[in-house]
């Protein structure tokens, strides 16, 4: 065979491992919860589960505020001031949102799916 084939061969190869073990153990977006003998699963969120106004009522402070509205928009108040943030939101894993601009990460609790946790900034959001 060609030297050239041979490294080509290696390359897809190597590839195609780091991708079985990326999906195998790669960070999961809910794992399963194991109660008793049964497995319960998070069921996937839907828009209508997002749309809403979400106030941050543990860090008061900040007196922050983000409407989801049902055509993936959001915006964001704070500190008194009205659309201080905005863009776009989508769901992007069972119980995750990104929002847009930004690729910030947003988790839906998966006991209570009216409180949610913006992960980089450890926001605990509520549906009002």
């Amino acid at each position: 065979m060609n030297k050239k084939y041979k490294y080509l061969i290696r390359t897809l190869l190597f590839v195609g491992i780091l991708l079985i073990i990326s999906f195998r153990y790669g960070p999961k977006d809910t794992p399963d919860v194991v109660q008793g003998s049964s497995n319960v699963q998070t069921k996937q969120i839907k828009t209508s589960d997002i749309v809403g106004v979400w106030i941050n009522h543990h860090n008061k402070d900040i007196h922050q505020k983000i409407t989801f509205t049902k055509n993936h928009r959001w915006h964001e108040n704070q500190h008194g001031v009205k659309n201080i943030y905005s863009g776009t939101w989508k769901i992007v894993g069972k119980r995750t949102i990104n929002l847009a601009p930004y690729g910030e990460k947003i988790v839906i609790n998966k006991n209570n799916k009216r409180q949610m946790n913006v992960v980089s900034y450890h926001h605990i959001l509520n549906k009002q």
